[in-house]
């Protein structure tokens, strides 16, 4: 028994002419679309770095923005007018520090207190997330006396 086609004859010519007409429109419309999403991506990240470099392009948003854009700059560029002692050192002063927020402050005191007085800056480096580029920013800042 022969099935039947629903597509009429063609010859051998015209099948694979039919074929590669319909397998070159697919990959076409896949072509385009990953072409609009590489454009739509490009788009997003430039106004994102625009909005992050300018906050003040984006109007209504600028508000929380800026003071995003403030709170990280202003923590990596803060130096303290005197050197801080690690050892004596209170929360506020430890947060003058370039890197240093109020958890990484508290984080210090808890280490200085349940290990006893800090030896070197080089101490700091158990703690957790206090990194070795933490420890080079905040080196020329910092002191460590003998404690009281």
């Amino acid at each position: 028994m022969e099935k039947k086609s629903s597509s009429p004859e063609l010859p051998a010519e015209g099948r694979s002419q039919e074929r590669a007409a319909a397998g070159s429109a697919a990959p076409a419309r896949r072509g385009s679309s990953t072409r609009l999403i590489a454009i739509l991506g490009t788009l997003a990240a430039y106004l994102f770095l625009a909005i992050w470099l300018r906050p003040e392009m984006a109007g209504p948003l600028s508000g929380p923005l800026t003071d995003l854009h403030d709170s990280v700059s202003d923590r990596l560029r803060k130096h303290p007018d005197h050197p801080i002692d690690l050892n004596t050192a209170t929360p506020a002063e430890l947060q003058e520090l370039p890197g240093v927020g109020p958890a990484t402050a508290a984080q210090i005191i808890h280490f200085r207190e349940q290990s006893g007085p800090i030896r070197r800056p080089e101490d700091l480096l158990a703690l957790p997330r206090f990194t070795r580029k933490t420890l080079e920013r905040i080196r020329p800042y910092v002191v460590v006396g003998s404690p009281q």
